[in-house]
């Protein structure tokens, strides 16, 4: 996640409310991701398998969604368990895609959530830089400090 992301967020306006469909399970898969650890076990296992729990609309309009039901296939069985979900779906006619979100959002809330969480996730970012920052001089002007025999 980065600054161009925020950016490349979609105003709510260029999204079509198609409304809310029910989507059913059809089908659990192994899939290969990239391994988000750190240290020895991200360098020995750069991917690692998660299940996809894949769901179909039950009303022939062919929209699909597909969601991680986690590193167990057990965890994808106990999801795709339970049954159809409501998702409200949102299309972009100009780049003829759609995606699907929670029954309850609509594209303001939609959008307002990722700009929220971008604006989070930056300033949480800057603000580690500054406190680094801060610590670093804080340190150095410690060490030349002592150089000087003053400390």
């Amino acid at each position: 996640m980065n600054v161009k992301n925020f950016y490349s967020i979609r105003p709510a306006n260029e999204y079509e409310d198609v409304g809310i469909h029910t989507f059913t399970p059809y089908d659990i898969l192994p899939i290969q991701v990239k391994n988000n650890a750190t240290g020895r076990y991200q360098r020995n296992n750069p991917t690692k398998t998660v299940y996809m729990v894949y769901y179909q609309t039950t009303d022939g309009t062919g929209y699909r969604w597909q969601t991680e039901g986690g590193l167990a296939r057990v965890l994808a069985e106990d999801i795709y368990s339970q049954g159809a979900v409501e998702r409200r779906v949102l299309s972009i006619p100009k780049d003829d895609i759609y995606i699907t979100i929670e029954a309850d959002q609509t594209a303001d809330s939609y959008t307002s959530g990722l700009r929220q969480r971008y604006v989070l996730i930056i300033g949480l970012s800057a603000i580690y830089v500054v406190v680094y920052i801060i610590v670093w001089i804080a340190l150095w002007n410690i060490n030349k400090k002592r150089k000087k025999g003053e400390v």
